[in-house]
């Protein structure tokens, strides 16, 4: 039987995006800075309550503008990866921009970890060029595409690069913030897919989760009991590092 492992995913924006996109609206980066002063220390206790070990894609302006709260990050044994500068919307750069984007992003980062491995889109999107810059970064990871609902290789000149894919459902953001569906169903239907994944015999499956709207209080309160109930289901939890490098020692 396979271990099913369980990708606790958080994207870790901050205001990057609000102050970037919007820095004359007060009230939309009032919401985003709720993981600064609140969202993060709650998700960090709920992981701490679990001993659960994962990973947080970062913009570097966030490890730059809140270097204390990276800190707990880190010091938590969680996993920095990249998540752009500024949350920025790539799709919208040139090669030039995205290399320094990526180069800058990885300095920032590798203030509090020596290595980075893995990336996730900012904005839902990513270029045609992505890949090829991440992977002269030594980058072996992302979790960004759609096209599975398990870890797979693929090859970017002569390097190999695991995904780890997402799907929109798994997304809190969309869910909560856009949808504004309540933690109860977001619950049910995060536990529904959790048993279809685990009858089909999948070996994976990622939420992906952002401090600004999961660390609410009713809304944590429903992360614990997702998390209640795939740890009875003998699920594992693990970084996306951690997955990736489980994934590419069998090829």
């Amino acid at each position: 039987m396979k271990t099913l492992y369980i990708f606790l995913s958080f994207d870790f924006d901050a205001d990057s995006a609000e102050q970037y996109y919007f820095p004359e609206k007060p009230v939309k980066i009032s919401r985003a800075r709720f993981s600064v002063k609140v969202g993060l220390k709650r998700v960090l206790r709920l992981l701490r309550k679990y001993n659960i070990k994962t990973t947080f894609f970062t913009p570097g302006w966030v490890a730059e503008q809140y270097p204390d709260l990276v800190r707990l990050i880190v010091n938590d044994g969680h996993e920095l990866a990249l998540h752009g500068y500024r949350h920025e919307k790539l799709d919208e750069t040139s090669y030039e921009e995205e290399y320094n984007i990526h180069r800058k992003s990885i300095n920032c980062l590798k203030r509090f970890q020596k290595n980075i491995y893995g990336f996730r889109r900012p904005y839902w999107e990513i270029t045609k060029n992505t890949f090829a810059i991440l992977s002269k970064f030594g980058i072996i990871y992302d979790s960004s595409l759609m096209d599975s609902d398990e870890p797979y290789v693929f090859d970017v000149n002569g390097k190999k690069i695991i995904e780890l894919p997402v799907y929109d459902l798994f997304d809190d953001w969309i869910l909560l913030e856009i949808e504004h569906r309540h933690p109860k169903d977001v619950l049910n239907i995060w536990v529904y897919e959790l048993d279809a994944t685990l009858e089909e015999g999948i070996n994976y499956f990622c939420l992906i989760l952002h401090p600004a709207c999961i660390g609410r209080a009713g809304r944590i309160r429903m992360l614990d009991e997702f998390i209640k109930y795939a740890v009875s289901k003998r699920c594992k939890f693990a970084p996306g590092y951690v997955i990736a490098t489980k994934l590419l020692k069998q090829f």
